[in-house]
């Protein structure tokens, strides 16, 4: 379907998408989107057409081509949002993603956010076998912000699943205090980890469903 017609469908169920701007105005209009199931099937197949420029690093379907590059696929859609608005304004930054999030508009990114968060995530093979040592690491220090089953939420990302190379050099990344990451709060969380517990996490992590 011609994505003019697509953009049509969702405007015609929901008018004021086409005029919200602040990032509260989207989030809403994303929860409405959600609640609506032929207004989410048509943002999805928007996001798609979209979303083409992600392709080539996160997968077609969100799931990450290169293992040191987070997979997308049933993120939480807020929360992927929230991280393109990062990026456009320079909270967070990133040389790929900080110039592509300033060209996309609002409705884009609610529409790709949906999009990506609808894709399932794939088993991909790993080069570290499941730690039971991250496992009972997770579960006293990780689960209370990411979950039980490490899918995130609004706030905090779906971390289970994601390639163990990007687990890992993130990981590191707060704890050696990586001026990329310096807001996160993560960088308080992993303070008093060994970078081998961090890889123990990881290698749990990674093989989650």
């Amino acid at each position: 379907m011609n994505i003019k017609i697509l953009f049509l469908i969702v405007l015609s169920i929901l008018p004021v998408m086409s005029q919200a701007e602040t990032v509260d105005e989207l989030q809403a209009d994303m929860a409405r989107i959600q609640a609506n199931p032929e207004a989410l099937k048509s943002a999805v197949q928007m996001g798609e057409d979209r979303a083409i420029l992600c392709f080539s690093c996160h997968g077609k379907d969100g799931n990450s081509k290169r293992d040191y590059i987070p997979n997308l696929a049933s993120q939480n859609a807020t929360y992927l949002f929230n991280q393109f608005e990062n990026f456009a304004t320079g909270k967070r930054t990133d040389y790929v993603m900080s110039k592509l999030a300033k060209q996309l508009t609002g409705p884009e990114r609610v529409a790709i956010a949906l999009y990506f968060a609808d894709r399932p995530v794939k088993e991909r093979e790993e080069p570290v076998a499941m730690s039971p040592k991250g496992k009972q690491l997770y579960e006293s220090v990780c689960f209370a912000c990411h979950g039980p089953s490490a899918h995130g939420d609004h706030q905090y990302p779906r971390i289970a699943g994601q390639p163990y190379t990007y687990l890992e050099a993130t990981l590191m990344k707060f704890l050696k205090k990586d001026p990329e990451r310096a807001k996160s709060p993560m960088v308080a969380v992993v303070q008093n980890m060994t970078e081998e517990q961090l890889k123990d996490v990881a290698s749990y992590l990674t093989h989650m469903p």
